[in-house]
């Protein structure tokens, strides 16, 4: 179920893999709890963007996922 507010920020053990981590969803503006590691990347404005709060496109980085 999508969230606007996470309610517990840690979900994972810091001795074990993580099981869970907060998805945020730029569109909606959510949260949501999903399975496994979060993928790891960055984030770059539009080429379009003129505005501060542009989702702006995700680019995975391959050598660590």
């Amino acid at each position: 179920m999508p969230k606007a507010t996470i309610d517990h920020l840690i979900i994972n053990s810091p001795y074990e893999e993580p099981k869970h981590h907060w998805s945020y969803d730029r569109e909606s503006r959510t949260f949501d709890l999903a399975a496994g590691r979060r993928p790891l990347g960055y984030v770059i404005a539009s080429q379009s963007s003129k505005a501060f709060d542009d989702p702006g496109i995700f680019v995975p980085i391959p050598l660590v996922n």
